[in-house]
């Protein structure tokens, strides 16, 4: 199982500027609906940016090691980037209020499009390879 980090990065950054360019537009047109700030939409974008790198950097790293493993090593630290996403919401949403709710709402639109990103991106690697 080969990996291209140079190719998933690549599209990587393409998708989350997109994806960061989109979302800030909405936020500047509905900010007095969404009740959250510029500076919470940049802190979600940098931990979801260094949580899908780390993520991604151990799955090529255990996929070299334990090839044979690839489909449970993936839903593993899928699991585990999914829990640490968890605590990094704690602080936001409790208590809970109106502004808990959308800024869980936009963390999690980001989250499934970024692991969707990644498990299109690794099905079409596993699919190469075998």
């Amino acid at each position: 199982m080969i990996l291209n980090p140079k190719k998933f990065f690549i599209q990587f950054i393409v998708i989350l500027v997109a994806m960061f360019g989109v979302h800030f537009l909405l936020h500047r047109a509905f900010m007095s609906l969404s009740g959250f700030t510029v500076q919470t939409l940049i802190e979600e974008y940098v931990f979801l940016t260094f949580l899908s790198a780390v993520h991604f950097f151990a799955i090529h790293w255990l996929f070299k090691k334990w090839p044979k493993y690839s489909g449970f090593i993936f839903t593993g630290l899928s699991l585990l980037k999914m829990g640490v996403s968890i605590l990094y919401l704690f602080p936001y949403i409790f208590p809970s209020n109106s502004q808990s709710v959308i800024i869980a709402i936009n963390f999690m639109a980001v989250y499934f499009i970024l692991l969707m990103y990644e498990v299109v991106f690794i099905a079409k690697s596993l699919g190469k390879n075998h």
